[in-house]
């Protein structure tokens, strides 16, 4: 499970494991637990937080590389709290904190990247943030990650570990073709998956668990708890 991972891997070995830069975005909705953001920063080799998202870097005493978006969000105490060389301001009113932190890490080299603090509050900034998975294909791979799950893109194929009873839903974007599982409790053969409620709430059977889609967007919501059945 990737908490167990997440413990046991210093800096050194999550770079030789993605054999580039390792990211961590910190952006500014509902934070996860300060637990789970110290685990994440420490497995990071760049932590960036967007905008207001310094604020729960702070909170949690980590140390960020960067503070990048319009700054709107982000006090005088802050700035000084930060010392020099750390903000980075980037006038673009075409893109959100987010997609501007974003494309700051990969500009940095990063080909994985964590991103935490999207959800809570509105709906349509929560929806819009898991937009940027899709939008950063083919420069990155992208996660976004709370206390309850890690979300990703099905990019062909997405492998799947995990404890059996580990929850799992695919939620397609418009219409999607051949989605297919193996090691899920409920498995799918060659299915179309539409934008709908119909792979909400599946479970990891064996593992490693595999899925393919041949056409089309599914994201990947594997969940941070395991469900027992008597």
């Amino acid at each position: 499970m990737f908490r167990r991972q997440c413990l046991s891997l210093p800096r050194s070995a999550a770079r030789a494991l993605t054999r580039g830069v390792h990211a961590l975005l910190i952006a500014h909705g509902e934070a996860p637990s300060t637990a789970l953001l110290r685990i994440l920063a420490g497995v990071a080799d760049l932590v960036v937080a967007a905008d207001g998202g310094v604020s729960h870097a702070l909170a949690a005493g980590i140390k960020v590389d960067a503070v990048v978006g319009d700054l709107d969000s982000l006090t005088a105490e802050q700035r000084s709290l930060l010392g020099p060389g750390v903000v980075e301001w980037v006038q673009d009113a075409d893109t959100t904190d987010l997609q501007k932190a974003i494309a700051y890490a990969i500009a940095r080299g990063a080909v994985t990247i964590d991103i935490v603090a999207t959800g809570g509050g509105r709906v349509d900034h929560a929806l819009a943030n898991l937009s940027v998975l899709l939008l950063s294909r083919g420069k990155a791979r992208l996660r976004i990650i709370d206390d309850q799950f890690e979300v990703s893109l099905v990019e062909g194929v997405a492998v799947i570990e995990g404890e059996p009873g580990t929850v799992v839903s695919l939620v397609a974007i418009g219409q999607a073709e051949g989605v297919t599982t193996t090691g899920m409790r409920w498995d799918l053969d060659d299915y179309p998956l539409a934008f709908s409620p119909y792979g909400i709430h599946n479970e990891l059977r064996t593992s490693p668990a595999r899925v393919t889609v041949r056409r089309g967007d599914v994201l990947l919501f594997r969940g941070r708890w395991v469900e027992k059945h008597r």
